[in-house]
Protein backbone atom coordinates (compact mmCIF):
# COMPACT_ATOMS: atom_id res chain seq x y z
CA UNK A 1 0.00 0.00 0.00
CA UNK A 2 2.91 2.60 0.89
CA UNK A 3 4.06 2.03 -3.03
CA UNK A 4 0.75 2.35 -4.35
CA UNK A 5 0.92 5.64 -2.80
CA UNK A 6 3.85 6.62 -3.87
CA UNK A 7 3.38 5.82 -7.64
CA UNK A 8 0.11 7.92 -7.13
CA UNK A 9 1.55 10.33 -5.49
CA UNK A 10 4.38 10.78 -9.17
CA UNK A 11 1.39 10.29 -11.08
CA UNK A 12 -0.13 13.24 -9.49
CA UNK A 13 2.65 15.37 -10.20
CA UNK A 14 2.99 14.30 -13.99
CA UNK A 15 -0.75 14.66 -14.48
CA UNK A 16 -0.71 18.13 -13.08
CA UNK A 17 2.56 19.18 -15.36
CA UNK A 18 1.22 17.43 -18.84
CA UNK A 19 -2.80 17.57 -17.73
CA UNK A 20 -2.24 21.67 -17.58
CA UNK A 21 -0.46 21.43 -20.91
CA UNK A 22 -3.12 20.01 -22.52
CA UNK A 23 -6.16 21.12 -20.98
CA UNK A 24 -4.50 24.94 -21.41
CA UNK A 25 -4.79 25.41 -17.54
CA UNK A 26 -2.23 26.27 -15.16
CA UNK A 27 -0.80 23.52 -13.66
CA UNK A 28 -0.78 24.72 -10.30
CA UNK A 29 -4.78 24.66 -10.34
CA UNK A 30 -4.95 21.00 -11.26
CA UNK A 31 -1.94 20.78 -8.23
CA UNK A 32 -4.49 22.43 -5.49
CA UNK A 33 -7.63 20.30 -6.73
CA UNK A 34 -5.44 16.97 -6.38
CA UNK A 35 -3.95 17.97 -2.92
CA UNK A 36 -7.96 18.17 -1.68
CA UNK A 37 -8.79 15.43 -3.09
CA UNK A 38 -5.94 13.22 -1.92
CA UNK A 39 -6.78 15.30 1.29
CA UNK A 40 -10.09 13.90 1.99
CA UNK A 41 -9.66 10.30 0.79
CA UNK A 42 -6.62 9.27 1.40
CA UNK A 43 -4.27 11.03 3.59
CA UNK A 44 -6.74 12.15 6.61
CA UNK A 45 -5.24 15.88 6.07
CA UNK A 46 -8.87 17.15 5.46
CA UNK A 47 -9.52 20.60 3.82
CA UNK A 48 -8.17 22.46 6.89
CA UNK A 49 -4.79 20.49 6.82
CA UNK A 50 -5.00 20.77 3.27
CA UNK A 51 -5.08 24.52 3.44
CA UNK A 52 -2.29 24.67 6.50
CA UNK A 53 -0.19 23.67 3.16
CA UNK A 54 -0.27 26.66 1.50
CA UNK A 55 3.50 28.01 1.38
CA UNK A 56 2.43 31.49 2.89
CA UNK A 57 6.48 32.07 1.92
CA UNK A 58 7.09 31.24 -1.43
CA UNK A 59 3.39 33.44 -1.69
CA UNK A 60 4.55 36.73 -0.06
CA UNK A 61 8.30 36.56 -1.63
CA UNK A 62 6.52 36.35 -5.12
CA UNK A 63 4.05 38.93 -4.11
CA UNK A 64 5.82 41.43 -2.44
CA UNK A 65 8.77 41.36 -5.13
CA UNK A 66 7.02 41.30 -8.15
CA UNK A 67 4.35 44.23 -6.67
CA UNK A 68 7.21 46.61 -6.04
CA UNK A 69 9.13 46.33 -9.18
CA UNK A 70 6.01 46.46 -10.90
CA UNK A 71 5.66 50.28 -10.59
CA UNK A 72 9.22 50.22 -12.41
CA UNK A 73 8.01 48.00 -14.95
CA UNK A 74 4.94 50.22 -14.75
CA UNK A 75 6.96 53.69 -15.15
CA UNK A 76 9.34 52.93 -18.10
CA UNK A 77 11.95 52.64 -15.31
CA UNK A 78 13.37 49.27 -15.76
CA UNK A 79 13.77 49.83 -19.07
CA UNK A 80 15.47 53.42 -18.89
CA UNK A 81 18.05 50.93 -16.56
CA UNK A 82 18.54 48.67 -19.30
CA UNK A 83 19.16 51.81 -22.11
CA UNK A 84 21.37 52.74 -19.23
CA UNK A 85 23.89 50.15 -18.74
CA UNK A 86 23.38 49.20 -22.74
CA UNK A 87 24.78 52.66 -23.72
CA UNK A 88 28.09 52.59 -20.82
CA UNK A 89 29.13 49.19 -21.83
CA UNK A 90 28.58 49.47 -25.69
CA UNK A 91 32.00 48.69 -25.30
CA UNK A 92 31.71 45.06 -24.39
CA UNK A 93 28.24 44.36 -24.63
CA UNK A 94 28.41 40.99 -24.36
CA UNK A 95 29.88 40.94 -20.37
CA UNK A 96 26.67 42.65 -19.39
CA UNK A 97 24.52 39.27 -18.53
CA UNK A 98 27.61 37.49 -17.25
CA UNK A 99 27.49 40.33 -14.61
CA UNK A 100 23.78 39.15 -13.30
CA UNK A 101 25.84 36.11 -12.05
CA UNK A 102 29.04 37.69 -11.03
CA UNK A 103 27.73 40.23 -8.74
CA UNK A 104 25.33 38.17 -6.39
CA UNK A 105 27.86 35.51 -6.88
CA UNK A 106 30.39 37.95 -4.99
CA UNK A 107 28.03 39.17 -2.84
CA UNK A 108 26.91 35.16 -1.75
CA UNK A 109 30.59 34.44 -0.64
CA UNK A 110 30.95 37.96 1.59
CA UNK A 111 28.23 36.33 3.12
CA UNK A 112 24.63 38.32 1.49
CA UNK A 113 21.47 36.04 1.54
CA UNK A 114 22.01 34.28 -1.81
CA UNK A 115 17.56 34.48 -1.76
CA UNK A 116 17.71 38.10 -0.98
CA UNK A 117 20.08 39.11 -4.03
CA UNK A 118 18.18 36.92 -6.50
CA UNK A 119 14.66 38.35 -5.80
CA UNK A 120 16.04 41.81 -5.84
CA UNK A 121 17.97 41.29 -9.19
CA UNK A 122 15.35 39.04 -10.96
CA UNK A 123 13.21 41.58 -12.13
CA UNK A 124 16.10 44.11 -13.68
CA UNK A 125 17.96 41.08 -15.13
CA UNK A 126 14.80 39.86 -16.90
CA UNK A 127 14.51 43.19 -18.28
CA UNK A 128 17.63 43.22 -19.32
CA UNK A 129 17.74 40.21 -21.15
CA UNK A 130 14.65 40.56 -22.92
CA UNK A 131 15.64 44.07 -24.00
CA UNK A 132 18.96 42.39 -25.33
CA UNK A 133 16.74 40.03 -27.53
CA UNK A 134 18.27 37.05 -25.57
CA UNK A 135 16.38 33.84 -24.33
CA UNK A 136 14.91 34.86 -20.94
CA UNK A 137 15.74 31.46 -19.46
CA UNK A 138 18.92 32.76 -19.66
CA UNK A 139 18.64 35.15 -16.84
CA UNK A 140 17.22 31.88 -14.72
CA UNK A 141 20.89 30.21 -15.51
CA UNK A 142 22.35 32.98 -14.19
CA UNK A 143 20.75 34.16 -11.04
CA UNK A 144 20.72 30.36 -10.54
CA UNK A 145 23.95 29.76 -10.95
CA UNK A 146 24.98 31.99 -7.42
CA UNK A 147 24.01 29.64 -5.57
CA UNK A 148 27.04 27.56 -5.08
CA UNK A 149 28.93 30.94 -3.49
CA UNK A 150 26.40 30.25 -0.36
CA UNK A 151 28.40 26.90 0.64
CA UNK A 152 32.05 28.77 1.19
CA UNK A 153 33.21 27.16 4.35
CA UNK A 154 33.12 30.62 6.18
CA UNK A 155 29.35 31.31 6.06
CA UNK A 156 26.47 30.07 7.99
CA UNK A 157 24.93 27.73 5.55
CA UNK A 158 28.25 25.91 5.63
CA UNK A 159 28.45 26.26 9.80
CA UNK A 160 24.67 25.33 10.02
CA UNK A 161 24.87 22.55 7.72
CA UNK A 162 27.84 20.68 8.89
CA UNK A 163 26.78 20.53 12.49
CA UNK A 164 23.48 19.26 11.63
CA UNK A 165 25.06 15.94 9.81
CA UNK A 166 28.33 16.28 12.12
CA UNK A 167 25.59 15.35 15.13
CA UNK A 168 24.56 12.18 12.82
CA UNK A 169 27.79 10.85 11.24
CA UNK A 170 30.45 12.60 13.29
CA UNK A 171 31.93 16.00 12.51
CA UNK A 172 35.06 14.95 10.67
CA UNK A 173 33.10 13.15 8.14
CA UNK A 174 30.47 16.24 7.95
CA UNK A 175 33.27 18.70 7.51
CA UNK A 176 35.26 16.93 4.60
CA UNK A 177 31.59 16.57 3.23
CA UNK A 178 30.96 20.26 3.30
CA UNK A 179 34.34 21.16 2.16
CA UNK A 180 34.26 18.91 -0.74
CA UNK A 181 31.12 20.14 -1.82
CA UNK A 182 31.87 24.11 -1.97
CA UNK A 183 34.37 23.15 -4.76
CA UNK A 184 32.37 20.83 -6.77
CA UNK A 185 28.96 23.40 -6.49
CA UNK A 186 31.31 26.08 -8.20
CA UNK A 187 32.54 23.63 -10.82
CA UNK A 188 29.22 22.49 -11.93
CA UNK A 189 27.49 25.68 -11.42
CA UNK A 190 30.11 27.93 -13.20
CA UNK A 191 30.52 25.60 -15.73
CA UNK A 192 26.67 25.00 -16.46
CA UNK A 193 26.64 28.76 -16.41
CA UNK A 194 29.60 29.56 -18.98
CA UNK A 195 28.02 26.74 -21.23
CA UNK A 196 24.56 28.27 -21.41
CA UNK A 197 26.09 31.26 -21.39
CA UNK A 198 27.63 30.24 -24.87
CA UNK A 199 24.62 28.17 -26.12
CA UNK A 200 22.09 30.66 -25.36
CA UNK A 201 24.42 33.28 -27.37
CA UNK A 202 24.72 35.63 -24.25
CA UNK A 203 27.73 37.15 -25.84
CA UNK A 204 24.94 38.28 -28.72
CA UNK A 205 24.25 41.33 -27.22
CA UNK A 206 25.09 43.52 -29.91
CA UNK A 207 22.09 42.22 -32.04
CA UNK A 208 19.91 44.81 -30.14
CA UNK A 209 21.50 47.85 -32.04
CA UNK A 210 19.04 50.37 -31.03
CA UNK A 211 19.53 49.94 -27.11
CA UNK A 212 23.17 50.92 -27.86
CA UNK A 213 23.10 54.63 -29.79
CA UNK A 214 24.23 57.36 -28.11
CA UNK A 215 20.77 58.50 -27.51
CA UNK A 216 20.08 60.92 -24.68
CA UNK A 217 17.89 58.84 -21.67
CA UNK A 218 15.57 61.28 -20.83
CA UNK A 219 14.24 60.36 -17.23
CA UNK A 220 10.97 61.50 -16.13
CA UNK A 221 10.15 62.64 -12.88
CA UNK A 222 8.00 59.48 -11.87
CA UNK A 223 11.45 57.58 -12.81
CA UNK A 224 13.64 59.41 -10.68
CA UNK A 225 11.19 58.84 -7.16
CA UNK A 226 11.29 55.27 -8.25
CA UNK A 227 15.32 54.99 -8.62
CA UNK A 228 15.80 56.61 -5.67
CA UNK A 229 13.44 54.44 -3.58
CA UNK A 230 15.24 51.30 -5.74
CA UNK A 231 18.89 52.60 -4.66
CA UNK A 232 17.67 53.62 -1.22
CA UNK A 233 16.44 49.48 -0.94
CA UNK A 234 19.70 48.39 -1.93
CA UNK A 235 21.51 50.61 0.20
CA UNK A 236 19.56 48.65 2.89
CA UNK A 237 19.95 45.38 1.63
CA UNK A 238 23.82 45.11 1.28
CA UNK A 239 25.15 47.99 3.38
CA UNK A 240 24.60 46.41 7.14
CA UNK A 241 25.86 43.26 5.19
CA UNK A 242 28.91 44.68 4.79
CA UNK A 243 29.64 46.88 7.74
CA UNK A 244 28.55 43.66 9.90
CA UNK A 245 31.54 41.65 7.79
CA UNK A 246 34.08 44.85 8.88
CA UNK A 247 32.82 46.01 12.13
CA UNK A 248 30.30 43.50 13.94
CA UNK A 249 27.89 45.89 15.84
CA UNK A 250 24.11 45.43 17.24
CA UNK A 251 22.73 48.48 15.11
CA UNK A 252 23.91 46.93 11.84
CA UNK A 253 23.13 43.54 13.21
CA UNK A 254 19.25 44.36 13.74
CA UNK A 255 19.08 45.83 10.12
CA UNK A 256 20.95 42.55 8.30
CA UNK A 257 18.23 40.35 10.42
CA UNK A 258 14.89 42.64 9.91
CA UNK A 259 15.27 44.41 6.96
CA UNK A 260 15.14 41.70 4.66
CA UNK A 261 13.59 41.71 0.97
CA UNK A 262 10.40 41.19 2.22
CA UNK A 263 9.72 44.19 4.37
CA UNK A 264 12.03 46.75 2.47
CA UNK A 265 9.34 45.51 -0.74
CA UNK A 266 6.30 45.86 1.55
CA UNK A 267 7.49 49.70 2.53
CA UNK A 268 8.71 50.20 -0.68
CA UNK A 269 5.17 49.22 -2.05
CA UNK A 270 3.49 52.02 -0.03
CA UNK A 271 6.52 54.41 -0.84
CA UNK A 272 6.00 54.13 -4.45
CA UNK A 273 1.95 54.41 -4.11
CA UNK A 274 2.57 57.60 -1.88
CA UNK A 275 4.71 59.00 -4.38
CA UNK A 276 2.46 58.36 -7.10
CA UNK A 277 5.30 56.44 -9.38
CA UNK A 278 2.73 54.84 -11.34
CA UNK A 279 -1.11 53.77 -10.61
CA UNK A 280 -1.57 51.34 -8.23
CA UNK A 281 -4.26 49.52 -10.04
CA UNK A 282 -2.64 48.81 -13.10
CA UNK A 283 0.15 47.71 -11.21
CA UNK A 284 -1.51 45.12 -9.50
CA UNK A 285 -4.02 43.98 -12.09
CA UNK A 286 -0.78 43.67 -15.17
CA UNK A 287 2.48 43.63 -14.02
CA UNK A 288 1.82 40.92 -11.24
CA UNK A 289 2.56 37.56 -12.59
CA UNK A 290 -0.79 35.85 -10.74
CA UNK A 291 -0.07 32.83 -13.29
CA UNK A 292 3.17 32.24 -12.27
CA UNK A 293 2.34 32.33 -8.54
CA UNK A 294 -0.15 29.93 -8.84
CA UNK A 295 1.55 28.15 -10.57
CA UNK A 296 4.52 27.54 -7.96
CA UNK A 297 2.35 27.83 -4.92
CA UNK A 298 -0.28 25.33 -6.32
CA UNK A 299 2.54 22.58 -6.24
CA UNK A 300 3.96 23.28 -3.48
CA UNK A 301 0.81 22.38 -1.89
CA UNK A 302 0.25 18.93 -3.87
CA UNK A 303 4.41 18.60 -2.59
CA UNK A 304 3.41 19.15 1.26
CA UNK A 305 1.68 15.81 0.93
CA UNK A 306 4.13 13.89 0.09
CA UNK A 307 5.08 12.58 3.74
CA UNK A 308 1.26 12.11 4.44
CA UNK A 309 0.99 9.72 1.42
CA UNK A 310 3.95 7.99 2.59
CA UNK A 311 6.82 8.92 -0.08
CA UNK A 312 9.58 9.85 2.81
CA UNK A 313 8.97 6.49 4.83
CA UNK A 314 8.87 4.46 1.42
CA UNK A 315 12.28 6.10 0.73
CA UNK A 316 13.62 5.70 4.45
CA UNK A 317 11.98 2.14 4.25
CA UNK A 318 14.07 0.86 1.25
CA UNK A 319 17.54 2.65 2.50
CA UNK A 320 17.39 1.25 5.94
CA UNK A 321 16.45 -2.60 4.52
CA UNK A 322 20.00 -3.07 3.55
CA UNK A 323 18.75 -4.72 0.13
CA UNK A 324 20.50 -1.96 -1.92
CA UNK A 325 24.36 -2.56 -2.55
CA UNK A 326 26.62 -0.60 -0.75
CA UNK A 327 28.36 0.87 -4.32
CA UNK A 328 24.62 1.55 -5.49
CA UNK A 329 23.39 3.79 -2.49
CA UNK A 330 25.02 7.06 -3.16
CA UNK A 331 23.71 6.84 -6.75
CA UNK A 332 20.34 6.09 -5.13
CA UNK A 333 20.62 9.30 -2.95
CA UNK A 334 21.56 11.61 -6.05
CA UNK A 335 18.64 10.41 -8.01
CA UNK A 336 15.37 10.61 -5.08
CA UNK A 337 17.51 13.91 -3.56
CA UNK A 338 17.50 15.32 -7.29
CA UNK A 339 14.05 14.39 -7.89
CA UNK A 340 12.17 15.31 -4.52
CA UNK A 341 14.49 18.83 -5.10
CA UNK A 342 12.39 19.47 -8.39
CA UNK A 343 9.51 20.11 -5.97
CA UNK A 344 10.31 20.89 -3.37
CA UNK A 345 13.05 23.00 -1.01
CA UNK A 346 15.84 21.41 0.11
CA UNK A 347 15.29 22.24 3.32
CA UNK A 348 12.38 19.56 3.29
CA UNK A 349 14.64 16.71 2.16
CA UNK A 350 17.68 17.42 4.07
CA UNK A 351 16.44 16.30 7.86
CA UNK A 352 15.01 13.00 5.72
CA UNK A 353 18.90 12.20 5.13
CA UNK A 354 20.44 13.07 8.11
CA UNK A 355 18.04 10.90 9.57
CA UNK A 356 19.31 8.13 7.24
CA UNK A 357 23.24 9.06 7.25
CA UNK A 358 23.66 6.84 10.57
CA UNK A 359 22.48 4.18 9.31
CA UNK A 360 23.69 4.07 5.91
CA UNK A 361 27.54 5.13 7.27
CA UNK A 362 27.16 1.92 9.45
CA UNK A 363 26.92 -0.03 6.43
CA UNK A 364 30.04 1.16 4.96
CA UNK A 365 28.80 3.85 2.88
CA UNK A 366 31.22 7.50 3.10
CA UNK A 367 29.79 10.05 5.08
CA UNK A 368 31.48 12.67 3.25
CA UNK A 369 30.04 11.26 -0.05
CA UNK A 370 26.98 10.92 1.22
CA UNK A 371 26.63 14.64 2.10
CA UNK A 372 27.99 15.79 -1.28
CA UNK A 373 25.57 13.41 -3.17
CA UNK A 374 22.61 14.99 -1.02
CA UNK A 375 23.20 18.30 -1.66
CA UNK A 376 24.66 18.79 -4.75
CA UNK A 377 21.54 16.66 -6.14
CA UNK A 378 19.56 18.83 -4.37
CA UNK A 379 21.40 22.23 -5.70
CA UNK A 380 21.29 20.90 -9.30
CA UNK A 381 17.69 20.20 -9.95
CA UNK A 382 16.39 23.66 -7.80
CA UNK A 383 16.41 25.36 -10.68
CA UNK A 384 12.93 23.49 -11.73
CA UNK A 385 10.29 26.57 -11.03
CA UNK A 386 8.45 24.06 -8.43
CA UNK A 387 11.18 24.32 -6.09
CA UNK A 388 12.27 26.99 -3.77
CA UNK A 389 15.52 28.36 -5.95
CA UNK A 390 13.60 28.10 -9.28
CA UNK A 391 10.87 29.94 -8.35
CA UNK A 392 13.07 32.90 -6.97
CA UNK A 393 14.76 32.90 -10.10
CA UNK A 394 11.68 33.32 -11.73
CA UNK A 395 9.63 35.67 -10.04
CA UNK A 396 10.65 38.57 -12.46
CA UNK A 397 9.99 36.86 -15.09
CA UNK A 398 6.76 38.55 -17.14
CA UNK A 399 3.62 37.33 -18.08
CA UNK A 400 3.95 36.71 -21.24
CA UNK A 401 7.57 34.75 -20.80
CA UNK A 402 6.95 32.79 -17.99
CA UNK A 403 5.44 29.94 -19.17
CA UNK A 404 8.02 28.96 -21.59
CA UNK A 405 10.86 29.85 -19.08
CA UNK A 406 9.14 27.79 -16.90
CA UNK A 407 9.23 24.51 -18.94
CA UNK A 408 12.61 24.97 -19.83
CA UNK A 409 13.63 25.65 -16.23
CA UNK A 410 12.06 22.04 -15.80
CA UNK A 411 13.83 20.72 -18.40
CA UNK A 412 16.57 21.88 -16.92
CA UNK A 413 15.88 20.96 -13.69
CA UNK A 414 15.81 17.32 -14.78
CA UNK A 415 18.90 17.41 -17.15
CA UNK A 416 20.94 18.33 -13.76
CA UNK A 417 19.50 16.11 -11.78
CA UNK A 418 20.34 12.94 -14.16
CA UNK A 419 23.97 14.76 -14.61
CA UNK A 420 24.49 14.99 -10.85
CA UNK A 421 23.46 10.94 -10.21
CA UNK A 422 25.59 10.13 -13.38
CA UNK A 423 28.29 11.94 -11.36
CA UNK A 424 27.86 10.26 -8.35
CA UNK A 425 27.24 6.82 -9.92
CA UNK A 426 30.93 7.34 -11.59
CA UNK A 427 32.25 8.38 -7.96
CA UNK A 428 32.69 11.80 -8.42
CA UNK A 429 30.88 13.02 -5.23
CA UNK A 430 33.09 10.10 -3.30
CA UNK A 431 31.86 6.41 -2.49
Amino acid sequence: MMYFKVVLFLAAILFSVLGGKKLKINAGLIAIALAFVFGITITGLGVNGVVALFSSRLFVNMFLVTFFFGYATSNGTMLSITKYLFKNFKGAPWVLPLLFFAIPFLLALAGASTDSIILFLSPIAFSFIIQAGLPPVLTSILLWATCAGSWAPWLSNYATFSSWFGEAMGMDAATAGFNRLAVVACVINISFMLISYLVLGGWKVKNSAALLSDENIEISAEQKKTMYIILGMIALLIIPTVIELIIPNPVTGWMKANLTIQVLCAIGIVVMHVMNTADTVDVLKNQIPWGLIVMVCGMAMLMGEAASLGVTDAISALLESGSLPVAVIIPFIAAVCGFLSIFVSGGVITPLIIALSPALVSYGVSGAAIVVASQMSMIASSISPYSMGGAICITGCPEKHSSKVANQQLALAIMMGIISTLLAAFGVYGR
